[in-house]
């Protein structure tokens, strides 16, 4: 008898592993039966896991950390669950060839950047897909390696990722800080450049974990032990070389065939086995998940959303872990 687990994602391309575990029947073949839940924004999936509608959710750590503190209405427990992918978000700006704003002086980056404002004639509009994310957090750190002010410089609004395609072209937004596919979908149509990343900004930080709830995870140990096996079987798939034709051809699927109807091109070009600085890396061990939460801990801090009761919580919830007596 299978035992039944809802699980929430959106469209994007790092949700590749659940697509794969229930189209292939990995899930199933653990004794899952897994419902699959693709969520309009990040805003739903905190919601779904507060209010009942989930038992599980594919989400970065950000907002599975605030969710868990009480900021959806209530706490709930979620632990730092399985690790499911690393890096993938792109800084988009509209327009084409542009200047590059890494990789140079601190001088050069800063006029590069103004220069590029100076000419929308307006205040740009930037948009991330959630403010408790790692997108934010990526997109803070490349405005402060600018020496751009967040508030005064730039306006900041929060979209759904597979909406910023239409966004960018009809000039509702000057640009974004999202997942893959759509940074490379961008730049594939002109509609904007790729200026930076997690590959240049948070090298292979933890990006997509797995959580689930504890009502969830505590109504039979064994279920969460299924779900890991699970997980990690689709995970080793995906990092096939192998299976990246197959995984596009999933992904790029109708959703009422059972996939995420992602643009295919785009979808080939950050496939693992792609020489490309934002490809997908998916990674169910948990090496250096301890470092990759600690950073993102330490910005959010910066951004007083975390509070010293708050820390003690996540220290109860297994989010941090105590630092070895010497």
């Amino acid at each position: 008898m299978s035992s039944a687990i809802r699980i929430g994602l959106l469209r994007l391309a790092d949700s590749a592993p659940l697509i794969i575990a229930r189209n292939l029947g990995i899930f199933e073949k653990h004794g899952l039966d897994a419902e699959l839940i693709v969520s309009p924004s990040w805003a739903n999936i905190a919601d779904g896991l507060v209010w009942n509608g989930l038992d599980a959710a594919l989400v970065f750590p950000p907002l599975a950390i605030m969710t868990a503190l009480g900021h959806r209405g209530r706490e709930i427990g979620l632990h730092r669950g399985i690790p499911i992918s690393r890096g993938g978000n792109t800084v988009v700006l509209r327009g084409q060839h542009l200047p590059p704003f890494l990789g140079t002086d601190d001088v050069t980056k800063h006029r590069n950047f103004e220069s590029w404002r100076t000419g929308l004639s307006r205040r740009p509009k930037l948009a991330v897909v959630h403010l408790y994310s790692t997108h934010f957090l990526i997109l803070m750190d490349f405005l402060k390696s600018l020496h751009a002010h967040p508030e005064q410089d730039v306006e900041i609004v929060i979209m759904p990722p597979d909406r910023m395609i239409d966004a960018l072209a009809a000039a509702e937004i000057d640009g974004f800080c999202a997942g893959p596919p759509w940074g490379t979908e961008a730049d594939l149509h002109g509609l904007g450049s790729i200026v930076a990343g997690s590959a240049n900004i948070h090298t292979g930080h933890l990006e997509k974990t797995l959580v689930t709830t504890q009502r969830w995870g505590q109504s039979a140990p064994a279920l969460t032990q299924a779900l890991q096996a699970a997980i990690g079987e689709a995970t080793r798939f995906c990092m096939n070389p192998s299976n990246s034709a197959e995984i596009v051809r999933q992904l790029s699927s109708p959703l009422a065939n059972g996939g995420l109807a992602l643009p295919r091109e785009a979808t080939e070009k950050i496939m693992p086995d792609q020489h490309n600085l934002n490809a997908m890396q998916f990674d169910f061990s948990a090496s250096d998940v301890d470092l990759s939460i600690s950073w993102m801990i330490r910005v959010m801090q910066a951004q007083g959303w975390l509070t010293p009761a708050n820390m003690k919580r996540l220290y109860e919830l297994g989010w941090l872990t105590p630092a070895p007596i010497s």
